[in-house]
């Protein structure tokens, strides 16, 4: 696995939604990448029309005698890997007026209570969907894993919040009528007559 160092270049922090803040810009040097001798710095940046974190400049450094910088190194270097894994270092998650969390413990945290209401976990797959999408991770998986639930069960929760106003900025209304297509498919034939696009999105 690779170690990665992070140190922060740009004190600005991104608001990003969902109390979800990250820096405008960092450096990260990765080590121990799988078929890469040597290190890897990158800059990683925030980038506003993405909205997503992404490699401003990615190299490949000889760190000792029999490390070499090849064209089949550099192929192997696998950029977004590190960029996602250097964002997961910087973000910060801050609730209910609370202080900033580290990802890490936010996570932890997430991962640990089970008293959570289905709204209160609704809006919880949100913050996690929303961190997902910033440090270009699979966000519905980054949901059923966090919150210990399936796929499925996490695309039902995305598409409610979607109706409650809560992520239409995340989930574009193509990828929210897909949600609801997957979700009539699995319900089966079986729909009411007021409901023809299939059944409400309930707990």
């Amino acid at each position: 696995m690779s170690g990665v160092e992070v140190e922060v270049t740009d004190s600005e922090r991104i608001d990003v939604g969902d109390g979800v803040s990250l820096p405008k810009a960092w450096n990260a040097v990765a080590v121990g990448e799988p078929n890469v001798a040597g290190a890897i710095p990158l800059h990683v940046v925030f980038d506003e029309q993405l909205r997503r974190t992404a490699a401003a400049s990615v190299r490949l450094d000889r760190v000792g005698e029999g490390d070499e910088v090849t064209a089949a190194a550099l192929r192997d270097v696998r950029v977004q890997y590190l960029v996602a894994l250097s964002s997961m270092r910087v973000v910060t998650v801050t609730r209910e007026a609370g202080k900033p969390e580290r990802l890490n413990d936010y996570l932890n945290d997430v991962r640990s209570r089970t008293d959570r209401s289905y709204d209160e976990t609704v809006r919880e797959a949100v913050t996690l969907y929303r961190i997902a999408t910033t440090v270009n991770l699979a966000p519905l998986k980054l949901v059923s894993e966090q919150l210990g639930v399936s796929v499925s069960t996490a695309t039902r929760m995305m598409a409610r919040a979607r109706e409650a106003g809560l992520a239409v900025d995340l989930i574009a209304r193509e990828t929210y009528n897909r949600m609801r297509a997957d979700e009539a498919a699995q319900a089966g034939p079986h729909v009411g007559p007021d409901s023809p696009a299939g059944p409400s999105i309930g707990r």
